[in-house]
């Protein structure tokens, strides 16, 4: 996830935004980067090894297929990186999380402090490493179930933040006993 943008507002606005966020993809993309140039080297060292590196494959040799075939898959493994980014946005406000996604067909999805029911946070081996995980949000409603949130730049803070914000409960007074108060007065 790109760094999570922290504005901090002490504005008295209970739609101020905290932070917003988007899917990290930059570890994801130089993992996939990094693995494919480690094939790729693989393949041409054995393709000079075989001897074939400079035959003539319609008119062009072998080695620079090789390159252009391992260029295509680098790019299309890209895609599904650029896709998740493109379709996914967190948003903190100071009383509820919203969760959009998609791109043809957008789904908003807003959890209240009370509708919030637990947060756990899933970081693999790799992803501690490069401080990145997903975060799950389970909410208090069987219809609406879990909601994740992928590829969190530092989640334990984003976490942390989180719960924060769901920790405050909303409190509403209503009109009709401020006025009743007012008559006993």
């Amino acid at each position: 996830m790109q760094a999570l943008n922290m504005s901090h507002n002490s504005s008295a606005d209970s739609h101020s935004v905290l932070w917003t966020g988007k899917p990290w993809i930059l570890p994801g993309t130089i993992a996939r980067s990094i693995f494919l140039v480690v094939i790729v080297v693989a393949v041409v060292w054995l393709e000079f090894f075989l001897g074939v590196a400079y035959d003539n494959i319609a008119g062009v040799d072998v080695i620079l297929w090789t390159g252009l075939v391992f260029f295509v898959i680098w790019l299309l493994s890209l895609v599904h990186l650029v896709l998740l980014r493109a379709s996914n946005t967190y948003i903190l406000r100071n009383d509820s999380l919203e969760i959009r996604s998609g791109i043809l067909t957008s789904r908003s999805f807003t959890v209240s402090t009370s509708g919030f029911s637990d947060l756990e946070v899933v970081r693999s081996i790799s992803a501690r490493i490069i401080n990145s995980g997903d975060i799950i949000i389970r909410t208090q409603s069987e219809r609406d179930g879990d909601r994740k949130m992928v590829r969190i730049k530092n989640p334990l803070k984003a976490a942390d933040q989180i719960r924060e914000v769901m920790a405050h409960p909303i409190v509403r007074i209503d009109r009709s006993d401020l006025t009743e108060e007012k008559k006993q007065s």
